[in-house]
């Protein structure tokens, strides 16, 4: 009994490069929520290029280095951290795509007065560069499109990065 479906005689190669394009992409979305969640700031340069640029919260910063040191200031003072995201999309267009997914960011810092977790809702919209070593973010956007929790939670842990960079 043949279980092929009679369209994989056609199979479009170009359709399925797009497929396999699309998947990378979303692979590298995926990536950068563990990569923050386990505090792999060295993994963050197979996810942006040498000299990306990220706009975070009405906030820029330039190149590979200065976007690990926002996330490091950003999650390492903090109890945990968790990154969701999801409804990911991209458009390829040869080596370059325009790419996106919705995100749930939540911080976590124990006995905070007025609750614990502080959680930022939005979306990332990625301008993606295909190079020899795979998909990369040249650009990315972060569109806060609510918050939820305690605004404490993120100033503790400001306080904590201030106090942490005043001893070291």
């Amino acid at each position: 009994m043949d279980t092929r479906s009679d369209d994989a005689h056609g199979l479009d190669p170009g359709r399925i490069q797009d497929l396999l394009d699309r998947d990378a992409i979303r692979h590298i979305q995926i990536r950068y929520a563990w990569s923050l969640d386990n505090h792999r700031w060295g993994a963050l340069k197979e996810i942006f290029l040498p000299d990306a640029v990220a706009d975070f919260r009405g906030e820029r910063f330039e190149g590979l280095e200065a976007i690990a040191a926002k996330c490091a200031s950003s999650l390492e003072p903090l109890d945990g951290a968790q990154h969701f995201n999801g409804s990911h999309w991209a458009q390829v267009d040869g080596d370059k795509a325009i790419a996106g997914c919705y995100f749930v960011a939540t911080k976590y810092v124990a006995d905070t007065p007025g609750g614990d977790t502080y959680s930022v809702h939005g979306k990332y919209i990625d301008q993606m560069v295909r190079t020899p070593d795979g998909w990369r973010i040249a650009h990315r956007q972060l569109e806060p499109t609510f918050t939820d929790g305690n605004p404490q939670v993120e100033a503790i842990a400001q306080a904590r990065w201030a106090a942490r960079q005043a001893t070291s």
